[in-house]
């Protein structure tokens, strides 16, 4: 049993040495517009300086993942793979248009927080979000894809004003 353990723990330690960092350029990101979306939740659109559809294929020539929209809502600036934010907004990331070069955006956003016991719930009652909302100026939104091998890759910081999303969920 001690045997099996020890191997899995070496086969672990071996395998973290395997990821790499994507050689993809920090893409910058530009808010085009946020409010209601097509299944009425709220919807930001916005553009890049990379295809998030295509990164992962276009510079490392591997598939990757969904890319994911994720917004902190509560000051937490820190969004590193390891550290999971506690009052946040969710979304995954699709292409505005079918065309072959990809630079507009959109995610639609499904608001979580993780309750004292560390259990996340998605809880779309704006209400609930509106003063952790209005005690901030604007909110930080950053773009995560994850590819097998790989760190995860985040964009630069998207600024979404806090007004303008107070204004959307007052509708």
């Amino acid at each position: 049993m001690n045997k099996s353990l020890g191997a899995i723990c070496v086969a672990v330690l071996l395998c973290t040495g395997c990821v790499k960092t994507a050689s993809i350029p920090p893409a910058d990101l530009t808010l085009l517009s946020f409010g209601p979306g097509a299944s009425q939740l709220l919807t930001a659109r916005f553009s890049s300086t990379v295809d998030l559809q295509r990164a992962f294929n276009d510079y490392e020539n591997t598939n990757q993942l969904a890319p994911t929209l994720i917004c902190s809502l509560d000051g937490d600036g820190d969004f590193s793979t390891e550290h999971e934010i506690a009052v946040k907004a969710e979304g995954r990331v699709s292409a505005s248009s079918d065309s072959q070069a990809n630079d507009r955006f959109f995610s639609e956003l499904i608001f979580y927080y993780r309750d004292a016991n560390g259990t996340q719930r998605d809880l779309n009652d704006y209400h609930a979000f509106k003063p952790l909302l209005a005690a901030q100026a604007s909110i930080p939104c950053k773009v995560r894809i994850t590819a097998y091998g790989y760190k995860a890759y985040y964009t630069h910081t998207l600024l979404i004003p806090s007004p303008l999303m107070l204004e959307q969920m007052s509708r």
